[in-house]
């Protein structure tokens, strides 16, 4: 498994915890199965880890970075792949804030609506500015 897919992991297992609001306790087991995380199981843990104790200051750093549009209001794709990327840019050292930002531009592409690029890079740019 190399960065890109481990990223799109973390997204895909936001996106489920969005659904089922489970945020404060997961069992990371059920999201992540018997998948095998290679050499990127410490990129997740340490990700998933930061999301999920975070979650109430991602989502107050998108809410204040975005205008006219807070994350309830967000498709969940949408929101997952943004939740993801403000994870990354707060609290993965070693995850440059442009790269963040580009990999989740590249997930709304193959997960968003025909907007959600656009979207998901104004947000994004907004959080590296607050």
């Amino acid at each position: 498994m190399n960065r890109r897919e481990a990223r799109e992991l973390v997204m895909q297992i936001v996106f489920q915890m969005e659904v089922h609001k489970d945020f404060e306790n997961p069992d990371l087991k059920k999201y992540i199965g018997d998948k095998n995380l290679g050499n990127q199981k410490e990129y997740i843990d340490r990700l998933l880890a930061a999301l999920t104790s975070n979650i109430d200051t991602i989502d107050e750093t998108i809410n204040k970075c975005s205008e006219n549009w807070s994350s309830i209001r967000m498709s969940k794709p949408d929101l997952a792949i943004i939740r993801t990327a403000v994870g990354e840019i707060l609290y993965v050292d070693d995850v440059p804030t442009a790269v963040a930002i580009n990999e989740a531009v590249n997930l709304a592409k193959i997960y968003g609506t025909d907007q959600s690029q656009k979207f998901v890079n104004a947000v994004l740019a907004k959080v590296k500015k607050c």
